[in-house]
């Protein structure tokens, strides 16, 4: 584990990922980070063999036409759906873009592959679609490093965040 340590990630990103290990760890829920090497997109993740994809969680970074951010947390296998996403959040479909790699460094802290659905609150809204509920017995998530993966159960993460759940997505 220590080999990892040293991954270059940003000052922001590493006060990210610090930030919210503390708040899984004053959440009282049980859950494992994992140290391992950076991996950035579901083919990578995939390859490196690291953990199973189908419980696997990504979260896609959104920003509304009035500069709000979204995110919206789904099983890796899955497609977001953005007619539901927008009705969800009340608006229309041109009213919602997934942000670019710089957006979402720029106004996240973090890099794309690394956003968590911790993140959610203080003015961003995250959408957690219904099927990441059913993964069990854990899931894996981000955790704002591309070098960190947190494993948590379902009910704990809901319990730890602040979302919608709804069908945002759908398979492939």
């Amino acid at each position: 584990m220590e080999q990892y340590l040293a991954a270059s990630v940003t000052e922001e990103e590493n006060a990210v990922f610090v930030r919210l290990a503390v708040v899984m760890d004053q959440s009282g829920r049980m859950h494992v980070v994992h140290a391992h090497a950076p991996v950035r997109t579901m083919a990578e993740a995939d390859a490196a063999r690291l953990f199973d994809v189908a419980r696997i969680v990504k979260t896609i970074a959104f920003a509304l036409r009035d500069g709000a951010l979204v995110l919206a947390a789904l099983r890796g296998t899955r497609r977001v759906v953005y007619p539901a996403l927008a009705g969800l959040l009340g608006v229309g479909r041109r009213d919602i873009a997934a942000m670019s790699p710089d957006e979402v460094l720029a106004r996240l802290g973090v890099a794309p592959g690394s956003v968590s659905p911790l993140l959610a609150g203080n003015g961003i809204t995250l959408c957690l679609d219904a099927d990441v509920l059913t993964i069990a017995p854990t899931l894996y998530c981000g955790m704002g490093r591309p070098d960190r993966t947190l494993e948590i159960a379902p009910r704990d993460l809901a319990a730890v965040i602040t979302g919608i759940p709804d069908g945002v997505a759908r398979s492939g």
